[in-house]
């Protein structure tokens, strides 16, 4: 292992629609070393520019001296699965863990890769379903189409 530890990366920006302070990423990225026993590095904090991701990159050069990378959210990552693949594929090439602290998830290894994209992925078709992916209490929680929900799940109303 190299000796730089593990450096956080943090954002300016929101993380799925949701504002936390740098500060917050930074104590939540700290934390989650702390517990790991991860020797932890200042975090790089990515510029607020809607899909920059200058200092990601410059993170990614410094991999060669870090032990790994300790992401405050997978969602801090490219929302275009290319870029993002790239970014897995630099990762997995120099052989370093790249950590999610607010999701609790690690790659080591090309298999993770599939549970990250799968979770991204999800959260960006969340928009486009009923209740635009968030649940909410009504006195018909299925609908308009509560029957046809039901009956093609084989169960009766």
């Amino acid at each position: 292992m190299a000796d730089g530890g593990y450096r956080g990366y943090i954002t300016s920006r929101p993380v799925r629609d949701s504002h936390f302070p740098q500060r917050v990423q930074n104590l939540v990225v700290r934390d989650y070393a702390q517990r790991r026993k991860l020797p932890f590095r200042l975090s790089l904090t990515e510029y607020a520019m809607p899909g920059c991701v200058m200092m990601l990159e410059t993170l990614l050069g410094e991999l060669d001296t870090l032990d790994g990378i300790i992401l405050f959210s997978a969602f801090t990552l490219p929302a275009d699965r290319a870029r993002r693949t790239a970014v897995f594929d630099r990762v997995l090439a120099a052989r370093k863990p790249l950590h999610a602290a607010l999701e609790n998830l690690v790659i080591r290894t090309a298999a993770d890769v599939a549970t990250w994209d799968d979770m991204i992925d999800v959260d960006a078709i969340l928009p486009a379903t009923p209740f635009g992916g968030r649940y909410e209490k009504t006195a018909a929680p299925l609908g308009e189409h509560a029957a046809a929900m039901l009956a093609a799940m084989n169960l009766t109303p």
